[in-house]
């Protein structure tokens, strides 16, 4: 794509709204400047079409800031995201709560994207041990042995859930969690 090209698609999604002023000259600058060309897809989003890294979704709540380089520890950013919302599965080894969190700390401070992923992430796995700990004191009852089947079919669909979304570029927030960590 020329750089005529790549300013005119810029234009578009400034006048469409995808773009707000502020986006819209820091990727004219990246353009002119000679920036590395990161190699994102475009999505669309029912009739909200964007690109990353020069915009994100409509939501204001779900604009993100991408990493200078748009690399986290050699890969890229969305990647990086999806693969850390994805290694939840890894809990029969019980890696699938250190590699998360630990993606989490290495990545936040390299990158607002995996901040606001990470602390969405770390909310479902704190209120999923925590209501583990509840459906383990039910167990006394014999109620709570209706509950495991449920807790960990959400285990795996949510992780599974969030990953696609990322992909997409949308910053989605697990149901059923209750915030530590705020959630912008």
């Amino acid at each position: 794509m020329s750089i005529t090209d790549e300013l005119d698609r810029l234009q578009r999604l400034r006048d469409q709204g995808s773009l707000t002023e502020a986006e819209f000259d820091e990727a004219k600058r990246r353009v002119l400047g000679g920036a590395p060309n990161h190699s994102y897809d475009s999505f669309g989003e029912g009739n909200a079409q964007y690109s990353a890294p020069y915009s994100a979704p409509h939501s204001n709540q779900n604009q993100y800031h991408f990493a200078d380089d748009g690399q986290v520890l050699g890969m890229d950013e969305k990647t990086f995201c999806t693969l850390m919302h994805l290694s939840q599965l890894l809990v029969m080894s019980m890696l699938g709560v250190f590699v998360p969190v630990g993606m989490w700390l290495i990545g936040k401070e390299q990158s607002d994207l995996v901040r606001r992923h990470g602390n969405r992430m770390m909310n479902w796995l704190i209120s999923e041990l925590i209501y583990g700990m509840l459906i383990a004191v039910l167990c006394f009852f014999f109620v709570g042995f209706l509950f495991i089947p449920v807790l960990a079919l959400l285990g795996i669909m949510f992780p599974i859930i969030a990953a696609i979304k990322t992909n997409r570029n949308i910053l989605w927030s697990y149901p059923l969690a209750i915030r530590f960590f705020e959630e912008d």
